[in-house]
């Protein structure tokens, strides 16, 4: 049986590479790559073996997204924001919630995402202004998420919302797409990861039986920071190295095939190989640094969290210095669309402003250091 990094980068050589252009050019969903990972069985790929899906960790979350995004940043972040979801469920799972959602994404017939940014709110997704209403064995929902990727190609979303009590903290539900209320608007057009469907979601008192709450009431918290923020940070730090490693190897093909009157290359000049140099570091450096910090968060070593936060600085940096230095390498070339440079470049500048951002991380990091407390 192939392994699922074998499995991702077969699905991804023949469905995510050869659509990733036109997914970017016409801004939509990436259906295909997303039929292929549900036959496959990818979509259950942190869905517990018990419930049918392959048990895996964040080390294969992050091998696997690095691996999608090589070829297509868009069908990444799409896979990522499915696999959170998925990681929330499975962290607090009923066995109601086993049946209905863990075992349909491993048989790969339940996309989901998660609906947490409000415009008022910002980088700060943790402070919902949202509250949950409770009616008897009900929650009633009623407000605005935005930038919600996969939006209303997926199946059920996990919302966060403010509890009832204003003492209770943070709740988690689960809301099916085609629940009375729920309404997607907007359209994604934005100018880089143009296939993520990331529009916002409507909630018009939308009725969640209790049942639709993941753990506890007041889990939200430590679901944020146990569960979603390990499993998205280090996931999108997987996406810009893939990122950075794919405009890496378009560079350097285009370096050794471009050939001057002389019949040098490209490559023979010696500014460009330091410019290869540079990328071949930066991509080497973040790749090892994310999957040791997943390795680190799957053993739940002591400096898990600081290497967690720092992944996602030194990938989304990485990915914007290694773009850039692509577009030198390619010239004119790089700036046209026969070349996807110019994709990866616009792709790898959404790393830095997703929160949490880059300026956020770092404080975080440098106060975790220094050993002041975060809040």
């Amino acid at each position: 049986m192939a392994s699922v990094l074998e499995l991702a980068k077969q699905i991804t050589d023949e469905v995510v590479a050869p659509l990733a252009a036109d997914i970017d050019r016409s801004g939509r969903f990436p259906k295909e790559a997303f039929a292929a990972f549900g036959k496959a069985g990818l979509l259950g790929l942190l869905v517990p073996q018990e419930a049918g899906g392959l048990g895996g960790t964040l080390e294969d979350l992050v091998a696997v997204t690095e691996t999608i995004a090589e070829s297509c940043g868009s069908t990444a972040m799409c896979y990522l924001m499915h696999s959170c979801a998925t990681m929330v469920i499975a962290a607090k799972a009923t066995e109601n919630q086993k049946e209905r959602y863990l075992r349909p994404i491993a048989e790969g017939t339940k996309i989901g995402t998660l609906a947490f940014s409000e415009t008022g709110t910002g980088a700060h997704f943790y402070s919902p202004e949202i509250q949950a209403a409770r009616d008897g064995e009900s929650f009633v929902l009623n407000g605005r998420k935005s930038f919600v990727t996969n939006g209303d190609q997926a199946d059920f979303l996990i919302v966060l919302t403010n509890a009832p009590d204003a003492d209770k903290g943070l709740n988690m539900f689960i809301v099916d797409k085609d629940t009375p209320g729920v309404r997607f608007a907007g359209e994604w057009d934005g100018i880089g990861l143009r296939g993520n469907n990331s529009i916002s979601l409507l909630m018009e008192n939308v009725r969640v039986p209790k049942a639709q709450l993941v753990g506890a009431e007041g889990d939200g918290m430590d679901l944020i920071f146990q569960v979603v923020a390990p499993s998205f940070i280090l996931g999108v730090s997987g996406v810009n190295v893939g990122l950075a490693r794919g405009a890496y190897l378009a560079a350097l093909e285009h370096a050794k095939m471009r050939k001057y009157a002389d019949g040098r290359s490209l490559a023979e000049i010696q500014a460009i190989q330091f410019y290869l140099s540079d990328m071949f570091g930066a991509v080497e450096s973040a790749s090892l640094f994310a999957r040791n910090a997943a390795k680190a968060a799957v053993e739940g070593r002591e400096d898990a969290v600081l290497r967690v936060m720092q992944s996602k600085v030194l990938a989304s940096e990485s990915a914007v210095k290694v773009t850039n230095l692509a577009m030198q390498v390619c010239g004119g070339q790089g700036y046209t669309q026969k070349l996807p440079v110019e994709r990866y470049l616009r792709d790898a500048r959404a790393g830095a402003v997703m929160a949490p951002t880059t300026e956020v991380l770092k404080e975080w990091v440098g106060k975790s250091v220094a050993g002041v407390p975060l809040f």
